[in-house]
């Protein structure tokens, strides 16, 4: 192949950026090169809020590239890359966690840039003047990248060193990981009666784009009024996830926080309620609890805005091995999955009736339809099980459980 002119070669670049400027596309190079880093370090691996930003700020970082690529350079941090620096900087993590994100960014952009031009025709450029624009560019840009995202660090840090957020985080963490702090000067130091009844909240954001964590903290707020308290300990952790803690003088009745479903989803945001419990031991479990609940629905494909633990404490416990549980909700009730919307009713009844002890008649009143109608759809559930819902009850019932709140599980067709 002769070598293409500057201006062929500009035309082609125009093309190639449109083609591959797709949502999909993008999100194709960005799982690549989130894939390497998660594998590379261990600390973004084992924390699904980091992961989750990763997720958002290399989207951000393909599609701005992207979108520049044709014209004469440009650079403009996305804000999601940004975000993800902030909550390193939040979470204590190291500025050597950032620089290794993007020290294992370069070789998995090069590899994707040459696979591109590998693949190139005869009417296309020689893949050598292709990779040559192609990684030049990206060097520029990851390099401005790397100058940004340092300075937005240390801007983030210093604004924790210069604010009491820095220090409620050193005090809830040491009540979190000491079984042996002083729960009496913590309380102090932090206004909040731990000697009080905990109910713990994880509130978050799953809208990568959206205005961080005030809206959380009003919901936060909001909990806290349900519950009967004045005010709640609220920690943002990262710009989309914050902890939060209620404390109230009696136990409360943590299904009054149902009443933030509406204000939650208007914010595409959701919120894990940990068991209320006393004291710092309930703190603790409390807390715990919600996290766990928090890690259960960002591995679903969908979950509900408000999630207390007592509804998914089994579920939780399975969580913690994300195949097992697919292949486990495949096993038990597969056949009730289908794209037949007429499975919906037989899916709710069969859960309904294994709830209430495989009582007919409080199956009804519970779904308020006639005695027969369980009766056709237990029929029609056992019809497509191949075996009656006793057998299994239990395993059947957390199954169809986790079904009714999150839907069939992301992986359920890899496993």
């Amino acid at each position: 192949m002769a070598d293409f002119s500057a201006s062929d070669l500009e035309a082609w670049v125009r093309e190639y950026a449109a083609t591959v400027g797709a949502d999909d596309v993008v999100r194709g190079f960005a799982r690549r090169v989130d894939e390497s880093i998660v594998a590379a370090i261990p600390e973004i691996a084992a924390d699904p809020t980091l992961r989750r930003d990763l997720a958002a700020s290399s989207f951000s970082q393909w599609e701005a590239f992207l979108a520049r690529l044709p014209r004469s350079y440009e650079f403009e941090l996305p804000g999601p890359a940004g975000n993800l620096a902030r909550s390193l900087a939040r979470r204590g993590q190291d500025l050597g966690v950032l620089l290794k994100v993007y020290r294992t960014v370069y070789p998995t952009v090069f590899e994707i840039f040459t696979d591109v031009t590998d693949r190139l025709g005869d009417q296309d450029p020689p893949p050598d003047q292709a990779l040559k624009l192609l990684w030049n560019r990206a060097v520029q840009w990851l390099d401005d990248s790397v100058e940004t995202l340092i300075a937005t660090y240390y801007e983030e840090r210093q604004l924790l060193a210069e604010g009491a957020l820095i220090r409620r985080s050193q005090l809830i963490k040491e009540v979190l990981d000491d079984p042996a702090a002083d729960s009496d000067a913590a309380s102090r130091d932090l206004a909040h009666p731990l000697n009080q009844w905990q109910t713990a909240l994880v509130l978050w954001d799953s809208d990568a784009r959206g205005q961080g964590s005030q809206p959380l903290l009003d919901l936060a707020a909001r909990a806290a009024q349900l519950l009967g308290a004045p005010r709640p300990l609220a920690l943002p952790i990262s710009t989309h996830d914050v902890w939060c803690w209620v404390a109230t003088p009696t136990r409360p009745d943590a299904a009054a926080l149902k009443e933030l479903a509406a204000d939650v989803e208007e914010l595409h945001a959701h919120v894990a309620v940990g068991t209320p419990q006393p004291a710092v031991a309930g703190f603790r479990a409390g807390h715990a609890e919600a996290a766990a609940v928090q890690r259960l629905c960002l591995a679903a494909a969908r979950a509900p805005a408000v999630v207390e633990f007592a509804d998914v404490e089994l579920l939780c416990l399975l969580s913690t091995d994300e195949p097992m549980l697919a292949r486990m909700v495949q096993r038990e009730v597969g056949p009730l999955l289908g794209a037949d919307k007429n499975l919906a009713p037989v899916r709710e009844t069969a859960l309904a009736y294994l709830s209430q002890r495989q009582n007919v008649e409080a199956t009804a009143d519970l779904l308020f339809v006639h005695k027969n109608t369980v009766r056709y759809r237990l029929a029609r559930a056992e019809e497509l099980l191949g075996h009656p819902l006793t057998d299994n009850a239990a395993k059947v019932e957390v199954a169809l459980r986790y079904v009714s709140l999150f839907g069939p599980p992301v992986s359920m067709a890899r496993y």
